[in-house]
């Protein structure tokens, strides 16, 4: 096992939300701009695969005749892959990719070195046109976006997230993909402040900002409500989203504003409006805290039991019988199977009406409604998206067509949707406060936290791509790891800590092999694996409270070593920003002074 120093938020920078009621017209201004938004996204993506197209092709074409080869064996072989897997023929699955995992790896030596020796040629004629300069491609996109009426924020904000989906694509040997706007539920517009240090509160809540208004006027508190402003699209257009807004929290006074952001969620077959204000503080976050114990370590899971889902084992001593379980409470689980239950009954719902859709009479059907109903008979039924059947509605209205159960089944649908999307929320809300607390009471009550971070990218998977075998991992452990959300108990956990002034420090290995009271190794005891038997002295443990116990048992030796060194990082991490920072101000400083010495008029 090794111990690492754990990462915690600035806690300089916080995040406020609010809630916003647009105007009817000011909805549809901000709905264009999102519009926009999407598009410029999907045009750069379309620009970067054309890119990454080329640079894969003359790496190929660079590689010689028997990469090619490989490549079109492993195309072949993939397609073959794909067939079986829709099949759901396990055999000839793991027969393929058996087949295909030698030439991968061939391939990819091959490629690898292509790409050494041709490092130069693929940087200048093909990466360089990717970036934010102004010589690549992608900026030339996203100054098209603004100069047709997007707002030079949120194209900006668009570009980073192009470029961010580019860079992780690109580590897994493809390129991004084109986003779904029927898919999305949350879409952003920004607002940009970039005066030094930003913009003081005092001008968006007096109504002095020219571009984000923010007038309280009736005070600040759970009903209070006042005026809204933020400004839409480019300056020259003086486009304004008006409303209200609900002043529910305070803004720190003295505080300065580097953006914000107005967003759209969709919740169900509705939208909801927030603005989000991007604050710097003048000081870190700290929260008082009273006498602590010294160390609590974590040990995370999902695994469920009658009396709960278990989510951790929490020990502050080296005995595992002290150790205690925290379980999700039972109504968070209970409002998210519900939500689960009721898009199950839409999907059984749809299932019926495709089946009535495949058997319309075509020669009854106008043309405009025949190529959508051609694609619903010809998709899988769990491929045809609620959506498109929403709009295959609209389109049999306007063609004043009735198709059989369509209106009735859009009804029902609606409704269902409604009640399965806040139903959903409600359960995702309380289970956020629940870890919210927890982790809070957490750092406020030990100088230090140990947790054992948990890589769930692979639980995700159904099938190895490589061995086309089915994974470990059984469907309903997939699906309990969903309704755990360990990552928001952990990201919890950091926030907290850096609130707390409380050290964080990780664990990384198997916890879980060995027995917390004699070092013996142990075995599982049980069907679901949550009980241990050491071979050595006979024990019975709890897996999580065994976890947690090796942990603190792992840490509490040098804890004040420990301590000590997270400490000299943070200073050494806060040195760190303020130099970047002084730097920064300095290049800004030098910029200027060329400029005015460029034009001096």
């Amino acid at each position: 096992m090794q111990i690492d120093i754990g990462k915690v938020p600035d806690g300089e920078i916080l995040v406020y939300e609010y809630g916003v009621r647009l105007d009817k017209e000011s909805q549809k201004l901000a709905g264009d701009q999102i519009t926009l938004a999407r598009r410029l996204y999907n045009d750069l993506v379309a620009a970067i695969r054309d890119i990454v197209n080329g640079l894969q092709a003359y790496v190929l074409s660079q590689a010689g005749s028997a990469a090619n080869d490989l490549q079109r064996k492993i195309l072949a072989l993939g397609t073959a892959f794909e067939a079986a897997r829709a099949r759901g023929d396990r055999e000839a699955m793991k027969r393929i990719a058996d087949e295909r995992r030698p030439l991968w790896r061939e391939l990819g030596d091959a490629l690898r070195e292509t790409r050494r020796v041709h490092r130069a040629a693929l940087q200048r004629d093909y990466l360089s046109r990717i970036g934010k300069n102004a010589t690549c491609e992608t900026y030339r996109i996203r100054c098209q976006a603004v100069a047709g009426g997007l707002g030079w924020a949120t194209a900006n904000a668009v570009l980073d997230a192009a470029l961010i989906a580019f860079r992780k694509s690109l580590a897994h040997g493809r390129a991004p993909r084109f986003s779904c706007g029927a898919d999305k539920v949350r879409d952003t517009l920004t607002l940009q402040f970039t005066a030094a240090g930003g913009v003081g509160v005092d001008a968006f809540l007096t109504g002095r900002h020219g571009e984000l208004s923010l007038l309280p006027t009736n005070g600040c508190g759970p009903r209070c409500y006042g005026e809204f402003k933020f400004r839409l699209g480019t300056a020259r257009a003086a486009s304004y989203a008006t409303g209200t807004w609900q002043y529910h929290r305070p803004l720190p006074a003295g505080t300065h504003v580097s953006a914000a952001r107005l967003v759209r969620r969709r919740i169900g077959k509705d939208y909801r409006w927030f603005v989000q204000l991007v604050v710097r503080l003048p000081a870190p976050v700290r929260i008082p805290c009273g006498q602590r114990q010294p160390l609590v370590a974590l040990h995370f899971g999902w695994s469920a039991d009658l009396a709960g889902r278990r989510v951790a084992g929490i020990a502050d001593g080296p005995k595992p019988e002290l150790a205690r379980i925290l379980q999700l409470p039972v109504a968070v689980e209970a409002g998210l199977e519900r939500a689960a239950a009721i898009q199950g009954e839409r999907d059984l719902a749809r299932d019926e009406l495709v089946s009535r859709i495949r058997a319309v009479d075509l020669a009854a059907i106008p043309v405009p409604l025949l190529e959508d109903i051609k694609l619903v008979r010809r998709l899988p039924v769990q491929h045809v998206a609620q959506s498109r059947l929403h709009r295959l509605f609209w389109l049999s209205q306007n063609e004043g067509v009735e198709l059989a159960g369509l209106a009735a089944w859009r009804n029902e649908d609606r409704l269902r949707w409604q009640a399965a999307a806040h139903l959903g929320k409600r359960a995702r809300n309380a289970r956020r406060d629940f870890y919210r607390n927890e982790a809070l009471r957490l750092a406020c009550s030990y100088d230090a936290v140990v947790i054992q971070p948990l890589d769930l990218s692979e639980t995700a998977e159904k099938v190895d791509g490589r061995t086309g075998e089915p994974t470990d991992m059984a469907r309903k452990a997939r699906s309990g790891r969903v309704v755990a959300a360990i990552y928001e108990f952990e990201s919890a956990i950091r926030w907290a800590c850096a609130k707390a002034g409380t050290a964080l420090l990780e664990l990384i290995g198997k916890t879980a092999r060995r027995c917390s009271l004699c070092g013996g190794s142990v075995r599982a005891a049980g069907k679901n694996g949550q009980v241990l038997h050491c071979n050595a002295c006979g024990a019975d443990l709890d897996r999580k409270m065994n976890g947690a116990a090796l942990a603190w048992q792992a840490v509490a030796p040098d804890l004040d070593g420990w301590i000590a060194k997270f400490r000299s990082e943070q200073e050494l991490v806060m040195l760190e920003k303020h130099k970047a920072l002084i730097e920064r101000k300095e290049r800004q400083a030098a910029g200027r002074r060329q400029a005015h010495a460029s034009h001096p008029d």
